[in-house]
């Protein structure tokens, strides 16, 4: 069960992140974010109206602000991401935008958490292959845009304090479900003052509603996948699972879009993937 969830999420987030970038691409980054958070908001609401107890949101405490706060850097790191495949190779900027596993670790480390081996191995990889994912030549010849590049690794960052917050103290505090949803309306109340001030809030255009459907829906089902499979009490199998996501968006890029990375970028792509799974594999995965 816990294997199985860990691959269903791994399977919905690498598509959501690549049709994500389709929808980028179509309508621009602040548009399709709003669109897909303020549907996954919908969703996420209707699903708590059944199951009341899972929103435990009081009073304004420390934990809802770091809650807030989390919301902003997840929110900073999506647009950043979308931007990102919007101007690059989804095949290439996923697998940067997964390094987010090396900054939450440091930030861990920093806050007193022990280190292994497995752990310095891990960053070790994540590193390297990043600089081969990003510096070396597509099998085309042409370079991957340095764009790209800088908003991928701007995401990892962002996606990286935003997970940290939110395990390390917001859901601790509030549970995963009230997180989840402090996170989608933050995004969806910052979006639509975005939208408002440029006096571009408007429904989304017809031919994008069975997209933006699709992006909240395999949204929503990725982290429901991985909260199910944590259930079990394999937390660590399902999170190194459910790392293999960018794998999934790689795959999508070089079959629908013909993404044709070279033999140096696919050694960096491996490289992170392997480096991301060790970053995950604690002592406890053993216990």
């Amino acid at each position: 069960m816990a294997i199985l969830m860990g691959l269903i999420s791994a399977l919905c987030w690498g598509s959501t992140d690549f049709m994500a970038g389709q929808a980028a691409r179509r309508v621009g980054v602040t548009r399709s974010l709003f669109y897909s958070q303020s549907i996954g908001l919908l969703l996420l609401s209707v699903v708590l109206a059944f199951h009341p107890a899972w929103l435990r949101i009081g009073a304004l405490d420390a934990g809802l602000l770091v809650a807030i706060v989390a919301a902003i850097c997840n929110l900073a790191a999506m647009a950043s991401l979308l931007k990102a495949l919007s101007i690059g190779k989804a095949s290439v900027v996923a697998p940067i935008v997964s390094l987010y596993g090396a900054v939450t670790t440091l930030l861990a480390i920093l806050g007193g958490q022990s280190i292994t081996g497995l752990t310095v191995i891990g960053l070790a990889l994540c590193v390297a292959g990043a600089s081969l994912a990003g510096m070396a030549k597509s099998a085309g010849g042409q370079a991957e845009a340095p764009a790209s590049i800088g908003f991928a690794l701007l995401s990892a960052l962002m996606f990286g304090l935003g997970f940290w917050l939110q395990g390390a103290f917001a859901v601790q505090r509030l549970g995963v479900a009230s997180a989840l949803w402090v996170y989608y309306l933050t995004a969806v109340a910052i979006l639509s003052l975005l939208l408002a001030r440029r006096r571009a809030l408007s429904a989304p255009p017809a031919s994008l509603v069975a997209l933006l459907l699709s992006i909240s829906l395999f949204s929503l089902l990725g982290f429901l996948s991985l909260a199910l499979g944590a259930a079990t009490g394999q937390v660590a199998i399902v999170t190194v699972l459910s790392s293999l996501a960018s794998a999934v968006t790689v795959l999508l890029g070089f079959v629908i879009r013909h993404e044709r990375p070279s033999a140096a970028q696919w050694l960096g792509i491996a490289a992170i993937l392997v480096g991301v799974v060790l970053l995950k594999v604690t002592p406890a995965a053993f216990a």
